[in-house]
């Protein structure tokens, strides 16, 4: 009788490597001084007051090092000083009042906008929340102040199943349920992206929720849960859609269903969520929830550059 040989790893380190080489490199971007008077003179064209000095490819670079490095805003400045002089741009360098400025802009337009996709390639969504917390206190001090929680930040992520890009995302305070999340993201999504399908977990089984992905024509993955009656009577024709895919969902039984549903792609928002919190953490230090929301919008433009760069 042959014995079973295991299967060989087959990953491309090499691939590997040099895409943690890139993501480094993106500290210090290629080509940054060259552009910058030319991006100068074009944010500077017709504004009123204090003409720009520094641009906002250059407040991305300095976001990359406060962010994905985790370094005070100070320490930011002295490192801006020294990018400039690199460059050979030597001069007043930004201090950490302007730096934390204008971070903050940039964090609030990527916060608002999305970038839309010009492929028209239909992709595969997958929604799930989480939670950051708003301060980095130990464990000492959860003891010595017990019962005075300082409460947590609500994070929703709609990501692309094959990339791993956030093509959307949402932060609350932790009052507002991830349940109503779903429907404004999915509808401002469709409005960028082609959405082929979208997979959710238990909390998006909502009538409400299966209607609107009929009329945007996207293929719902969304689970059924566990007490949902296959024989209940349709009273609203709104339901209709909800109640055909649960009794798809109790004759197929879970796993010909999530088969059938590639359900088990769910599970690739979960490592979204990981490797955001593995870069930058699992707290704010923003305060104030304007902040927050910058803060979380810059953090996630610094996820999506890095994702972009191991998808080259």
């Amino acid at each position: 009788m042959k014995k079973k040989t295991k299967a060989k790893n087959k990953k491309d380190w090499a691939s590997y490597d040099r895409v943690l080489v890139q993501r480094g490199e993106m500290l210090i971007p290629f080509g940054l001084a060259e552009d910058m008077e030319q991006e100068l003179a074009e944010m500077n064209s017709g504004k009123e007051g204090a003409q720009f000095r520094y641009t906002d490819r250059f407040m991305e670079c300095l976001s990359f090092w406060k962010c994905f490095c985790k370094l005070p805003y100070r320490a930011v400045e002295g490192i801006a000083g020294r990018l400039l002089n690199i460059f050979g741009l030597a001069g007043s360098k930004p201090d950490h009042t302007t730096i934390n400025r204008r971070l903050n802009k940039l964090g609030k337009k990527f916060c608002k906008e999305r970038r839309k996709d010009k492929t028209g390639e239909p992709i595969f969504a997958v929604f799930d929340g989480s939670g950051l917390k708003v301060c980095n206190r130990g464990e000492w001090m959860h003891y010595k102040h017990k019962g005075k929680r300082k409460g947590f930040v609500r994070i929703c992520f709609l990501i692309n199943a094959k990339t791993g890009e956030i093509i959307d995302f949402i932060a609350t305070t932790e009052n507002v349920s991830e349940q109503s999340r779903i429907r404004p993201m999915i509808k401002r999504a469709a409005r960028n992206r082609k959405i082929g399908k979208l997979a959710v977990d238990g909390i998006g089984d909502d009538y409400r929720n299966f209607e609107l992905l009929r009329q945007l024509k996207i293929k719902p993955a969304l689970k059924p849960r566990a007490n949902a009656n296959p024989d209940k009577p349709i009273k609203d024709k709104r339901h209709k859609a909800r109640h055909r895919e649960i009794k798809l969902f109790k004759k197929w039984g879970y796993d010909e269903w999530a088969r059938k549903r590639d359900y088990n792609q769910r599970w690739l928002v979960e490592t979204a969520f990981s490797c955001f919190k593995g870069y930058f953490d699992e707290y704010v230090y923003s305060r104030g929830m304007s902040n927050i929301k910058a803060e979380i919008g810059l953090k996630v433009h610094c996820y999506n550059q890095l994702k972009l760069v191991a998808s080259c």
